[in-house]
């Protein structure tokens, strides 16, 4: 038996997913953050519950080898990358385990992956910042959440996010001092720089979307003007208004400042054209190597065939599967994204591909019956709906690809596949190092 504020020595036999260490008091769970698989460490019980119990490390008594020095100055405080204290490697063996526990955990699912796509350098690899602000001796500042919180801890630089980022963000900080602006207060509901937004494409060029709490900034001609003359790469500043007092981050009402609401990137060699609130992998160089494995897993006949992409945002991965296939057919319920989706295959001169703006589980059972080949399915963290899977299954699609965020909800869905696909091929991609997420494409053929 064990009570709260009790000092207890653990021996981490696991990881979990979320990369917490895992011990055991008899038969009782600890999930200790920052412990290492192998480590004995000194730790504080916070929380106790029927099944597991929390305890804070207070102290490494013998390390794994895997441990390193963060490189960061605020691990610990912010809440993001939560695996900076471990070697890269082991960062990448540690969600290979992870994905593999939970395929058979939750999904039954007798099949172990083991290839994991890392970075080379898994440093500066973010081309979108979002940061809350907040007020600290009557000085703005920006920075990221702490852990499981709304307290914003101040940020002055960034491993994830490129020098240009870092030091476009300083400078508006300096300004919104210099001209006294205040930051939103969550409390009172007054102020008014909520969030900044920053988004670097792949020459480097930028786009700043300032998020506030009102239509007028002061000085706000002043700041654009400081900006521009600074920075020669920041192409767009947009002004967008969130009023409603929620954790959302972006308004709908927004006003373009400097240049256009648009930046263009680039994926496989096809240009996008991104708006400010448009949504778009933050990992250039892996969403690459994620695009190229859903291509590859097409096979040699790709260009014979018709395909399906569920979930397809602003068209990112219709427009490349349209390079290599007859035709696409495009589903997405955001009407900015299908509008983004529109302008980016006409920007590019692609034209076999048709995109249709509504609910996945009310079109694709209509547009199966046009002869498709395959689908590729793209969806939010809850996963496919039933309606979904039971309209690929009933219709026999060839093959079926899954590009999943969330293991859990994968290993629940494909459990709803097994009795009619066979799993050809799993592939992990890792687009946010350092974090406990991962990216997955699966490839399910009929059987």
């Amino acid at each position: 038996m064990v009570n709260i504020n009790q000092m207890v020595q653990l021996n981490i036999i696991s990881q979990n997913y979320e990369c917490l260490g895992v011990a055991k008091i008899d038969d009782l769970v600890v999930f200790v953050e920052g412990a290492i698989k192998g480590e004995t460490v000194l730790a504080k019980i916070t929380k106790i519950t029927n099944k597991y119990s929390i305890a804070k490390l207070v102290e490494v008594l013998k390390p794994s080898a895997d441990r390193v020095k963060p490189k960061c100055a605020y691990f610990g405080s912010c809440g993001g990358c939560k695996m900076l204290h471990m070697k890269y490697d082991a960062t990448l063996a540690l969600k290979l385990d992870a994905f593999n526990e939970t395929l058979k955990r939750i999904g039954n699912i007798d099949y172990e992956v083991k290839e994991i796509y890392g970075m080379d350098n898994p440093f500066a690899y973010r081309n979108k910042i979002q940061m809350p602000a907040s007020m600290s001796n009557n000085k703005l500042y920006f920075g990221y959440y702490k852990n499981d919180s709304h307290q914003v801890v101040p940020i002055e630089e960034c491993l994830i996010q490129s020098d240009n980022v870092t030091d476009v963000i300083n400078f508006i900080k300096n300004l919104c001092r210099e001209f006294k602006i205040s930051s939103y207060n969550e409390e009172t509901k007054s102020g008014i720089v909520r969030h900044i937004l920053v988004r670097e494409n792949y020459l480097g060029q930028l786009m700043i979307a300032l998020v506030v709490n009102n239509a007028h900034i002061p000085y706000e001609k002043e700041i654009v003007n400081k900006i521009t003359n600074r920075y020669k790469n920041v192409i767009s500043i947009i002004k967008n208004i969130n009023q409603i007092h929620n954790n959302v981050i972006l308004g709908k009402q927004y006003e373009v400042l400097f240049g256009k609401d648009e930046i263009v990137d680039q994926i496989l060699g096809i240009n996008f054209k991104i708006s400010h609130q448009s949504f778009f992998q933050v990992n250039r160089i892996q969403t690459n190597k994620l695009y190229s494995i859903i291509l590859e897993y097409l096979g040699n006949e790709a260009s014979n065939l018709k395909v399906i992409d569920a979930y397809c945002g602003v068209g990112s991965i219709s427009l490349c599967l349209a390079k290599k296939v007859k035709h696409v057919y495009g589903i997405e319920v955001v009407k900015e994204a299908i509008d983004n989706a529109k302008e980016n295959a006409l920007f590019n001169g692609i034209d076999n591909v048709d995109f249709f703006c509504t609910k996945v589980e009310d079109k694709i059972g209509d547009l199966i019956n046009n002869d498709i080949d395959a689908v590729v399915v793209d969806p939010p963290r809850k996963g496919l709906d039933k309606n979904v899977i039971d309209a690929i299954i009933n219709n026999k699609i060839k093959k079926v690809i899954y590009v999943s965020c969330n293991p859990a909800t994968l290993a629940r869905d494909l459990t709803m596949f097994s009795s009619n696909y066979d799993i050809d091929n799993i592939k992990l991609v890792d687009l946010f190092c350092y974090s406990e997420h991962i990216e997955t494409v699966v490839c399910l053929e009929r059987k």
